[in-house]
């Protein structure tokens, strides 16, 4: 039996040969645009990392806003995608880089928002500190984490009472409120979280703002 990881690295390479999935490659999602526009407020032509951009939707909008985008895949056919498809919106100076979620190859602080849009929920729980690290690494202090993962109520997982599987050849995970909670908390403060019945049905899109680190502390 193939490991997660070799399963997803199998499915995310014959998604984008072959343009077939089930996720949408020009619109953004209309939660993560509004919780962009509540970031530009905040922090108005900040930094922004998108994780597992795929075709780059969420770079091309964010991009628009006025942030300085950076997308990031470790799918090459993902990111051939994107840059052809920003070229074809005229959205210029978005970066696309390879690299994998557990080893971002970027300096400390380097980012003042930090957006996963179905990137973690693909990853095991033995991953999460990994992933974690890396997060705060390259996030800049009360910098945001715009997260968007599988719930309970997406429909690989109604009914179910284990929270992760495989199917359609890759591996997925869902998240409860308190599973973000616990992961989250400590290090963010959550000012938003909702599920969405709409368009993405069954997903958390969740806002959230890095927490000062306390005076002596050295963090992580």
């Amino acid at each position: 039996m193939r490991s997660a990881e070799e399963a997803n690295r199998r499915h995310f390479f014959e998604a984008y040969r072959t343009g077939e999935h089930g996720w949408a490659v020009e619109e953004p999602n209309s939660q993560v645009v509004e919780f962009l526009e509540r970031v530009r407020e905040a922090a108005p032509g900040g930094r922004l990392l998108d994780l597992g951009c795929g075709e780059g939707r969420h770079c091309i909008a964010a991009a628009r806003m006025g942030f300085r985008v950076t997308g990031v895949d470790y799918e090459p056919l993902a990111l051939e995608r994107a840059r052809e498809f920003a070229r074809q919106a005229g959205t210029q100076g978005i970066g696309f880089v390879v690299a994998d979620a557990l080893a971002l190859p970027f300096k400390a602080g380097s980012f003042d928002v930090f957006l996963d849009y179905g990137c973690l929920h693909h990853l095991r729980k033995a991953d999460w500190p990994a992933y974690l690290s890396g997060l705060l690494r390259v996030l800049a202090p009360q910098g945001h984490y715009l997260l968007s993962v599988f719930s309970p109520g997406f429909p690989f997982f109604r009914g179910r009472k284990r929270k992760w599987l495989f199917a359609e050849g890759a591996y997925h995970r869902c998240f409860t409120r308190e599973d973000v909670e616990e992961l989250c908390g400590e290090h963010f403060a959550i000012l938003e979280m909702q599920e969405d019945g709409g368009e993405d049905k069954g997903l958390w899109h969740v806002l959230m703002r890095r927490r000062p680190v306390a005076q002596g502390s050295c963090g992580r």
